[in-house]
């Protein structure tokens, strides 16, 4: 699990610490539950899951549904913070099964269901993990967790076309793996300006200089990102310009592409033009 960033998960030791005690009386669901929350504490989690579990079903019979909630809550919590562990360890079918329980024992708690989307992927079950995020990216609540799966969907389509197009030499079947890649992220949400510039970065490939124009354009309509981003859109327009023999255009986006890492090559064509 190289390419994509965890959310951070120790912020659920703060949220269990803020879970107060519940009064015991005779029942001994609260006493489970108070001993859950020291085990927690202690870094006892496992153990304190599965006495947290034990709660939520005293709770049950009780008719408390108030300490079963929360029961559950911190459950699931504990099983997000065990999945991330084992995604680290490279255990991807142990943080799957992790996930996987939490989210079953408190849907509400979509960082989970994120999670098991990581699991999935890194497994090669990368439709059913693209299925979790999209089902994350319009759950309600949670904004944070639901903006992490849209951009894990984005990085997975976008790191296919940029592999395709990043070869030496990409060929025109290479444009097409990255055109489809880009068409399949498009179907699941709106295209933004990385969408557009390797649309146009394979449309130049394939030769195809006026749509990659286009594509290219577009790019810039919607950009919003840095000055070298916006430098490499302006370079692959300055290309797709001299493809269709537009000199007075091309030089004219050459001439804002002349930045970063595209510095050098953009110079290199203004004075060959």
């Amino acid at each position: 699990m190289k390419s994509l960033s965890l959310i951070h998960s120790g912020f659920f030791l703060v949220l269990l610490l803020l879970v107060t005690s519940i009064p015991a009386t005779a029942q001994q669901y609260k006493e489970d539950f108070n001993a859950a929350q020291e085990l927690a504490k202690e870094g006892s989690l496992s153990e304190a899951r599965d006495l947290f579990m034990q709660a939520a079903a005293g709770a049950d019979e009780a008719s408390d549904a108030e300490v079963a909630q929360r029961a559950r809550y911190v459950a699931a919590q504990i099983d997000y913070r065990l999945g991330t562990e084992a995604l680290k360890a490279e255990n991807y079918e142990g943080a799957l099964q992790h996930y996987s329980n939490g989210e079953s024992i408190y849907p509400a708690y979509i960082k989970n269901l994120y999670g098991k989307g990581l699991a999935l992927k890194n497994l090669g079950r990368i439709d059913e993990g693209i299925d979790a995020w999209m089902a994350v990216s319009a759950a309600p609540g949670d904004r944070k967790t639901s903006i992490a799966a849209e951009k894990a969907i984005r990085d997975h389509f976008i790191g296919q076309a940029s592999t395709a197009l990043g070869k030496r030499n990409p060929t025109r079947s290479d444009a097409d793996v990255a055109l489809a890649a880009l068409a399949s992220l498009s179907e699941l949400m709106e295209a933004d300006a990385d969408v557009y510039f390797y649309t146009a970065q394979a449309y130049y490939v394939k030769g195809e200089g006026d749509a990659a124009i286009s594509a290219a354009q577009q790019a810039l309509e919607i950009h919003t990102g840095s000055r070298s981003d916006k430098a490499k859109i302006y370079y692959v327009l300055g290309e797709a310009y001299v493809s269709v023999n537009d000199r007075d255009a091309a030089k004219e986006a050459f001439q804002n592409a002349v930045y970063g890492a595209y510095k050098q090559s953009a110079e290199h064509y203004l004075e060959t033009l």
